[in-house]
C-alpha cells in the first residue's frame, strides 16, 4: 500500500514540478521583423513629402471650391492622390520609428524663399475667380509638380533606406501625371479677360 501511495503522490507531484520548472524558463521570444530607423536626410525627405502632400490637399480643396468643372475634377484627384499618399507615408514613417513626422524645414535660404513665394501665391489665388483662378492654379500645379519631380530625381539616388527609395520611385509617376494633367488643362482653359 505504501508503494501505491508513493506512486500516486509522485504522479500528482510531477506535473507540479514541470509547471514550476517552466516558470523558471524565460518566455519564448517572439520573432518580429525589426525595421531600421531612418537616417536624418531620409527623415528630412519624409518631412518634405508630407508637407507637399498637405499643401496639395489644401490646393485641391481650393480648386474644388473656386475652379471651373475641369479644375474641380482635377482638384478632387489631387485631394485623393495626395491624401492616400500621405496616409501611406505616415504609416510607413511609423514602421521606421517616427511616431510623428517633423516639420519641413527648408535646407537653404533659396528653398525658404521658394516656400515663402509659394505661400504668397496661394494667398493671392484665394482671391481669384473663374478663368483667372483656373489659369493661375493650373500654372502653379504644373510648375509645383515639375519642381518636386526634379527634387525627387536628385534625392532618390541618395536615399539610404531602400523601402523609402522604392516609395519615392513609386511617387514619381503620380507627380508626373499631375503635372501632365495640369499642362493639358491649361491648353483647354479659357484665357482670363485682361
Amino acid at each position: 500500500m505504501k508503494i501505491i501511495s508513493l506512486a500516486f503522490i509522485t504522479a500528482l507531484a510531477l506535473p507540479s514540478l514541470a509547471i514550476a520548472d517552466d516558470a523558471k524558463k524565460p518566455a519564448p521570444v517572439e520573432k518580429t521583423k525589426t525595421t531600421a530607423k531612418l537616417v536624418d536626410d531620409d527623415v528630412k525627405l519624409v518631412a518634405h513629402i508630407h508637407h507637399v502632400n498637405l499643401m496639395e490637399i489644401d490646393m485641391g480643396k481650393l480648386a474644388q471650391k473656386l475652379g471651373g468643372d475641369a479644375v474641380k475634377k482635377y482638384g478632387a484627384t489631387l485631394v485623393k492622390d495626395h491624401g492616400d499618399g500621405d496616409k501611406d507615408l505616415i504609416a510607413f514613417a511609423k514602421t521606421k520609428g517616427l511616431a510623428k513626422i517633423p516639420a519641413d524645414v527648408p535646407p537653404t535660404e533659396a528653398a525658404k524663399k521658394e516656400t515663402d513665394e509659394m505661400m504668397v501665391k496661394m494667398t493671392e489665388l484665394k482671391k481669384m475667380k473663374g478663368a483667372e483662378f483656373d489659369r493661375q492654379f493650373l500654372l502653379m500645379m504644373q510648375t509645383g509638380h515639375d519642381t518636386e519631380l526634379g527634387k525627387l530625381t536628385v534625392a532618390i539616388p541618395t536615399i539610404q533606406d531602400t523601402d523609402l527609395q522604392t516609395k519615392m520611385k513609386d511617387l514619381q509617376p503620380v507627380l508626373q501625371r499631375h503635372a501632365d494633367t495640369a499642362r493639358e488643362l491649361q491648353k483647354a482653359a479659357p484665357t482670363a479677360s485682361l
